[in-house]
């Protein structure tokens, strides 16, 4: 299969769904991380010209460790919104990733621009697959199919998953591909007092609590009219 995980910042995939995604790539799958801002504006700092630059260094650095391929947007950080120009981008990722599943934030996480991508990714869902949509660069892929995951929030706040993927056995690669965004490490904990490391293992140590193991991701699927599935296929 095809797994696209879409996020809003180049560190949102290693924190909230690395693991499941490392369990889809051992078992063969091609795994896309697709990352629709440049996150230049983490840091108080460095100079979002500069760290835009850095951030895109530390994502590719991660992603090269899953074996994944790596979509990358550019759009401003704090500036995602669903407006038609930020939709044809989206429209335009989704048909190159041409996926079967797709990750993306839920529709109640705290910050904006994981809600509004999360928005992008369900209002460019069928457009993926119209061949007549205008202003798009890549040509449509597969009509509807792809199952949508959304990721848990941090802290767990206001997430109950539905499903929960065991991460024990690639835990480690997760905290290897999280601990190559160095400078957002040092940016939680200098503008937010937060060990990040330790805060996703805490997570992670948590949802394995409720799935029955010792790490785990936990998800809810998006339940809606064409998108029905009648049998598991989370790893």
């Amino acid at each position: 299969m095809n797994i696209l995980c879409v996020t809003a910042h180049p560190d949102d995939a290693e924190i909230l769904c690395a693991g499941t995604l490392a369990r889809y790539a051992s078992q063969g799958h091609t795994v896309t991380i697709a990352v629709f801002t440049s996150g230049n504006m983490g840091d108080a700092k460095i100079p979002p010209d500069e760290l835009a630059v850095m951030r895109e260094q530390e994502t590719r650095e991660a992603a090269d460790l899953l074996g994944a391929r790596l979509i990358w947007a550019g759009i401003d950080d704090e500036h995602v919104f669903p407006t038609l120009e930020q939709r044809r981008i989206m429209i335009d990722i989704l048909r190159e990733a041409d996926p079967d599943v797709i990750f993306t934030h839920s529709p109640n996480d705290y910050h904006p621009d994981h809600r509004y991508v999360g928005q992008l990714v369900f209002d460019s869902y069928f457009q993926k697959g119209l061949p007549h949509i205008p202003g798009q660069q890549r040509p449509a892929c597969r009509f509807g199919q792809a199952q949508v995951y959304y990721l848990d929030n941090l802290g767990g706040i206001g997430f109950l998953p539905t499903e929960y993927v065991d991460i024990s056995a690639v835990f480690e690669l997760k905290m290897r591909m999280l601990a190559c965004h160095r400078s957002q490490v040092v940016a939680m904990q200098e503008l937010a007092n937060t060990d990040l490391l330790g805060m996703i293992e805490i997570q992670a140590r948590f949802r394995g609590l409720a799935a029955g193991c010792r790490y785990a991701e936990g998800f809810t699927r998006l339940d809606a009219y064409q998108r029905g599935l009648t049998s598991r296929i989370l790893p």
